[in-house]
């Protein structure tokens, strides 16, 4: 009971020494991104959700499936970790415990302003497998709330306010986050606090907003019933904030003239294909490289927490 003590607090503190560490370097990178004027990097969705999700990732794979399971073959059975090991380790539980307390708090304010919202709507349809329904008591016009089960929220403001075009446009927006899991890296934001990240976070929203637009446009004729209902929703809706664990049609995350500027100058474009599946192949690639070199990389890891870890 002990050894496994042991391993634990010394997975964590090796946890935190790599998690900070590689957190640093992604608030420096991204600040250099921003002053390279990298475009193309900047506005993609993806990219950026991986740049901020990355250094919790890496941090935690790697101490779950090599720096504990290093310690527990490697590491001798006396006690010679000294009082910044435990510090240390003690640190590493801050982080993942202020990570889920963030998670639960995010997901409990979302739930209180879901069911005021709800109190006497109703279901109103149905798009892509989503259920529409609607909403009032201050609900804001467009909303998609939920992880397991997203609903898109339509307001009795957006519905007399808008067009049955604009109206449809809209509602394939928020089913463009529903496919892109949107809500779900809110989450997972949520739970990877991390001081400096919030221009990265911001940049990651912005972005978010744009592939949603990009997903419910499909002609000019879209643009244009998207571009409207946004300048309509913007004018007649009242401030708001946005729950964390929702993503809206018309919030503080995005600016409403930039997209309105960019959905007026819709073009057809030819898209280049933009697949994971050579992501998918150098990932699939790694794991095997690894599995099949797995006594070396427990060495490697061992010798590497013997110098970060005291």
């Amino acid at each position: 009971m002990i050894f496994v003590a042991r391993g634990l607090a010394v997975s964590l503190a090796f946890f935190a020494v790599v998690y900070c560490s590689l957190s640093c370097l992604v608030a420096l990178a991204w600040c250099a991104l921003k002053r390279t004027g990298l475009k193309c990097a900047i506005t993609s969705a993806r990219f950026l959700f991986g740049l901020r999700i990355f250094s919790f990732m890496a941090s935690g794979v790697v101490t779950v499936f090599l720096a504990f399971p290093s310690f527990w073959l490697m590491e001798r059975t006396s006690l010679d970790e000294d009082a910044r090991t435990f510090i240390l380790a003690a640190f590493g539980l801050l982080i993942v415990s202020a990570g889920l307390f963030r998670i639960l708090r995010a997901k409990a304010r979302t739930a209180r302003a879901v069911k005021q919202w709800l109190l006497g709507g109703s279901s109103i349809g149905n798009a892509a497998g989503t259920p529409i329904l609607s909403a009032a008591n201050g609900a804001p016009a467009l909303i998609l709330v939920g992880i397991r089960k997203p609903r898109v929220m339509v307001s009795d403001a957006a519905a007399t306010v808008l067009s049955d075009d604009e109206l449809r446009v809209a509602i394939r927006h928020e089913v463009g986050h529903m496919r892109s899991w949107d809500n779900l890296k809110k989450a997972l934001i949520n739970a990877t606090p991390f001081p400096g990240m919030s221009s990265l976070e911001s940049a990651w929203r912005e972005a978010a907003e744009l592939a949603a637009d990009d997903a419910a446009v499909r002609n000019r004729q879209d643009a244009l019933d998207l571009a409207a209902a946004l300048i309509k929703l913007s004018r007649s809706s009242k401030p708001w904030v946005e729950p964390a664990l929702a993503s809206g049609l018309v919030c503080g995350a995005s600016s409403v003239s930039q997209r309105v500027e960019r959905l007026l100058g819709w073009r057809i474009a030819v898209r280049r294909f933009q697949g994971t599946w050579p992501w998918t192949l150098f990932l699939l690639a790694l794991i095997a490289g690894i599995g099949s070199n797995y006594g070396a990389m427990l060495a490697l890891t061992h010798r590497l927490t013997e110098l970060l870890v005291p």
